[in-house]
């Protein structure tokens, strides 16, 4: 019964996706491809076992909490935590029974949803091309593809810090307050299943907030103000003084005193400091000093680790390859870094993603956990990336009329 569940949950979305593709046709070879390498990927899964596919466990909690009926599920919501894909999962366990393919065609279904977001988002920063381009990418991107597949928070996250950039894009065009909440709600989103996506919140409303603040000084020495300007500084101050001042926890950050306590950082870096895959020793922080110049080091391990010293067996190459691929993506962003300063939405995007990286990579300290969190920001690098990548293009005459590997 459970294979019946999960087979017709994958079918539904594959219908959804064709339904999709056949609205947006310049995309639809792009969704049907990243359809077809996803279903594969479960289907492989359920047979060979694929890297980090034991999901830390969230299947498994998720069926304890169903045992109970969907009600009892539902009444013991408890908000943003490590525990909260759990706690989705758990709804339709409680309803159809237990279902490994169920619980992965759920990230099926927001794997694709970063696709197709993925090709909006970029269509809406610059042209059809690059859009194609994106969703090319995103739909063969190794990890990616990988945690669309399996019971793993990352892609969750991803889809919701898509939504994130949606509405900074939107609100950069059209200063729609509309924009500022659809903002919003893709980072809280993204918070309920990650704690450390909330900084992506605070980059985003100290944006904010500087603008209106100079608006509103401007429009308050020329012409009346507008109720707008009041609505969104009130929002903002109120918000920000709740979190300053110890009264609101973020999951994984804790309070506000607690995500500036180094003593916490440094039991934290000496817990993850494990295993064949942890960081040197040396790159835990001990004090104000060292976050100084140990915080870019601990960035460029969270990007690019495992560095070719710290490969100690062959399970270890997969994380090369992918690091590898993040520094093809950097190179291509220094590439296109003309472009990213002047326009004002891909600027805030890359200064939220350089908020992320620094802060994960102050958390993270070993390369297993990095690789699996780097990939919630991929595809926000792709964006960042897309225009200055080069096409590749098949010809009857000529291999390639573009190599992607050409002098940057």
């Amino acid at each position: 019964m459970g294979d019946l569940i999960g087979v017709t949950s994958i079918l539904t979305i594959s219908l959804i996706t064709f339904f999709i593709g056949s609205m947006w046709r310049g995309i639809r070879t792009i969704l049907f491809v990243a359809l077809i390498v996803r279903v594969l990927l479960i289907i492989l899964g359920n047979y060979i076992v694929l890297p980090d596919s034991d999901g830390d466990g969230y299947e498994s909690v998720a069926w304890t909490l169903a045992q109970n009926g969907v009600y009892d599920v539902l009444i013991n919501f408890k908000g943003p935590n490590s525990w909260f894909i759990s706690w989705i999962i758990a709804i339709p366990y409680s309803i159809f029974g237990r279902s490994l393919l169920l619980a992965q065609s759920l990230s099926l279904f927001f794997g694709m949803g970063c696709v197709f977001l993925s090709c909006l988002l970029a269509n809406k920063l610059f042209d059809t091309q690059t859009s194609k381009k994106v969703g090319w990418i995103v739909a063969l991107f190794p990890s990616l593809a990988l945690y669309s597949t399996i019971v793993m928070r990352e892609v969750y996250v991803t889809f919701f810090l898509l939504l994130a950039f949606f509405g900074i894009v939107n609100w950069v065009r059209s200063g729609s307050l509309k924009s500022i909440i659809l903002t919003l709600l893709g980072f809280v989103g993204g918070t309920f299943f990650h704690g450390g996506i909330f900084i992506g919140a605070l980059i985003f409303l100290s944006i904010v907030l500087k603008k209106t603040f100079l608006n509103f000084m401007k429009v308050f020495l020329l012409k009346p103000i507008k109720f707008k300007s009041i609505y969104i500084l009130v929002l903002i101050t109120i918000f920000s003084g709740f979190y300053f001042t110890n009264n609101f926890k973020i999951p994984k950050i804790g309070y506000f005193k607690d995500g500036i306590n180094l003593k916490i950082l440094y039991t934290h870096n000496e817990k993850a400091s494990r295993g064949s895959a942890a960081y040197p020793k040396w790159l835990n922080i001990k004090s104000p000093e060292e976050l100084f110049y140990k915080a870019p080091v601990r960035a460029i391990f969270f990007l690019f680790s495992p560095l070719p010293w710290q490969i100690l067996s062959p399970s270890h190459l997969i994380g090369l390859f992918d690091g590898l691929l993040y520094l093809l993506l950097i190179l291509f962003v220094f590439r296109n870094r003309k472009m990213i300063l002047q326009d004002r939405a891909v600027k805030y995007i890359l200064l939220i993603l350089i908020g992320y990286i620094f802060v994960f990579g102050l958390g993270v300290s070993n390369f297993g956990t990095s690789i699996r969190h780097r990939s919630k920001f991929v595809i926000g690098l792709i964006l960042l990336a897309a225009p200055s990548i080069p096409r590749i293009v098949l010809s009857t005459k000529k291999k390639l009329k573009k190599n992607i590997f050409h002098k940057l």
